[in-house]
């Protein structure tokens, strides 16, 4: 909160409400006494037929009146693994599903967030998977897309649009199954902040197809009436991805209250066997090499990797037993060798 000052400088005037000052400096001099009268902003653009530019009030709100809320960040929710899930596949039954194709990657999301009162009124916000704002080289990497400017269009049109979209590198991908020919940004999804909803496929399809932008490919629309059949169909994926190299799918669908509901399928996730344990604690399967490079991605992306094992080993065994947490592997003890590869491979 700002302390009003004894002298209020020339083309500023005192908002009483917000307890700050604000920028009316303008060349017109009836605009200037108008908007010192806090009246409308809205009503002073169509009265005088002056362009929003010409003022550097926000025309979001009223002076004198209460600012609307400022929509929080939220991090992209978790994919769950369906062939693991028994209560996910039962909730999948009846729904129209969209298995798209996986596409391997750091997981981004590029959005706008208002800022009243200034001459500049937006602000871009990169974010990684965890944090609201992503790692310096993460954010430079996804600028330097020639998709990047396609994404701001979008953007500067839809102002609500929060894009979601996978930052593939020029190469060997992240868990080594894909080859990309140069580094490049798919669409995976569009959050709407006004619906406080995902854009259903078919609209996100949409929106790319306009602007030229690449999105996720749509491999199928399946819709399932028992657990027997989706069950043969998860395994016609798998056989698929493993014929063509792909990392695995992701189904997607809205369930009966409207919320978005989302499931992966891979190829490198283990088939359930049957232990039988005497005594002690389950044996868990070790977690796959791919998720562990996975969450060495994730904290370049949200801390960024200083090459300093000291520094950024902590974070990764913090990552890596995160996600034997969330899908109920064992860890590994050779943590390190995995990030010396890693290393190598980014240099």
């Amino acid at each position: 909160m700002m302390i009003k000052p004894k002298k209020i400088p020339k083309g500023f005037m005192w908002d009483d409400v917000h307890k700050e000052l604000i920028d009316v400096r303008c060349n017109n001099p009836k605009l200037r006494k108008l908007c010192r009268e806090s009246v409308r902003i809205e009503d002073v653009f169509k009265k005088e037929e002056i362009p929003t530019p010409a003022i550097c009030i926000s025309p979001f709100y009223t002076l004198g009146e209460k600012r609307p809320n400022r929509i929080p960040w939220e991090h992209y929710p978790h994919i769950p693994i369906l062939t693991t899930s028994a209560r996910l596949k039962r909730s999948l039954l009846g729904k129209r599903l969209f298995w798209t194709i996986k596409e391997d990657g750091e997981n981004v999301t590029v959005w706008l967030r208002i800022k009243p009162h200034c001459r500049k009124s937006t602000e871009t916000i990169i974010s990684s998977h965890n944090q609201e704002k992503a790692a310096p080289d993460i954010t430079s990497k996804v600028m330097a897309t020639p998709e990047f400017p396609k994404v701001m269009e979008v953007l500067k049109d839809n102002p609500t649009y929060r894009i979601v979209v996978e930052e593939c590198r020029k190469g060997m991908s992240v868990t080594r199954v894909k080859v990309y020919p140069r580094a490049m940004l798919y669409v995976i999804d569009i959050y709407d902040t006004k619906i406080k909803n995902f854009l259903n496929y078919t609209q996100v399809f949409q929106i790319c197809k306009h602007y030229d932008l690449p999105v996720v490919e749509l491999f199928a629309e399946t819709r399932h009436k028992t657990i027997r059949d989706l069950n043969a169909y998860c395994k016609h994926i798998l056989e698929h991805c493993e014929a063509v190299k792909e990392e695995g799918m992701v189904v997607k669908t809205f369930n009966d209250d409207g919320e978005y509901v989302q499931a992966k399928v891979k190829v490198d996730i283990p088939e359930p066997k049957e232990r039988v344990v005497r005594e002690g604690p389950p044996q868990l399967p070790q977690i796959p090499e791919s998720e562990i490079l996975g969450a060495i991605s994730h904290v370049e992306a949200d801390f960024g990797l200083t090459g300093k094992p000291k520094d950024d080993m902590p974070r990764i065994a913090k990552a890596v037993s995160e996600e034997c947490r969330k899908h109920l592997y064992s860890s590994r003890g050779n943590l390190f060798q995995f990030y010396q590869e890693y290393m190598e491979n980014h240099k």
